[in-house]
């Protein structure tokens, strides 16, 4: 089944596109709303929680933390057949609007989450002018998304606003492997972190073997701060005020 475009619109015609929109609003919502969910499965092993912040530790603490995997040929991106079936043109408005929701913060995440659902409200209207807020449960996290409809080629369209994004642990360690060239890497964050976009660095400090030259004992661990950037991609730079 074919996949809006990225940066198309949402048409509420039977030609449908998607808009995207990057910044901040908060909007009213409706009744009874409408659910597009992701397969459900068991959530991914839980992490042992540790005795203080990770910047708290010596390197050999930190050494021990670390998860050692083969650099990746790119960036992470989401497997799109990890999505639910995209709903046709005859479904109601709000389970489009829904499933466009989920479907583009999966994208932004670079990652499906497991059980993820959107809910828009059921009384949404093709009119311009209209605004609605969805909401957007992602790994355990829940996100209020506004929705505003406007004038648009072919009819009226829906333009999202990303107050926030999700951040994956795997997907960030990932992202730092491929971008600095390291395999053993660990971020001190919970599996899921909500960060907003193209502000400051995200709430969490990675760690990586290899990146900032060796000592005596062997290859030093260096730090990185991550960055989400207005479109959700992650920019990640060693932590120049790490110790």
């Amino acid at each position: 089944m074919p996949f809006f475009p990225r940066d198309s619109r949402l048409p509420l015609t039977p030609v449908a596109s998607l808009a995207l929109a990057l910044s901040l609003s908060a909007c009213g919502g409706g009744e009874e709303p409408a659910q597009a969910s992701a397969p459900s499965e068991e959530s991914a092993e839980d992490t042992a929680a540790e005795d203080g912040p990770a910047d708290q530790l010596s390197q050999e603490e930190l050494a021990g933390l670390l998860v050692e995997k083969p650099v990746p040929s790119s960036r992470p991106r989401m497997d799109e057949s990890a999505l639910p079936p995209e709903p046709g043109d005859s479904a109601p408005l709000p389970e489009r609007v829904a499933w466009l929701l989920l479907a583009e913060v999966s994208r932004k995440a670079s990652h499906a989450a497991p059980g993820s659902a959107a809910v828009c409200p059921e009384r949404m209207e093709e009119a311009a002018g209209r605004s609605y807020t969805c909401t957007l449960t992602y790994g355990g996290l829940d996100m209020r998304f506004p929705a505003l409809a406007e004038d648009g080629d072919g009819g009226v369209t829906f333009r999202f606003e990303y107050p926030e994004l999700p951040t994956v642990r795997a997907v960030v360690e990932d992202t730092i492997r491929f971008d600095h060239g390291v395999e053993a890497v660990y971020c001190d964050m919970d599996d899921v972190v909500a960060v907003t976009p193209g502000e400051d660095r995200a709430p969490y400090l990675c760690y990586a073997a290899g990146g900032g030259g060796a000592s005596a004992e062997g290859p030093a661990i260096t730090p990185y701060e991550v960055y989400v950037l207005i479109g959700g991609t992650l920019a990640t730079y060693p932590y120049l005020n790490g110790g």
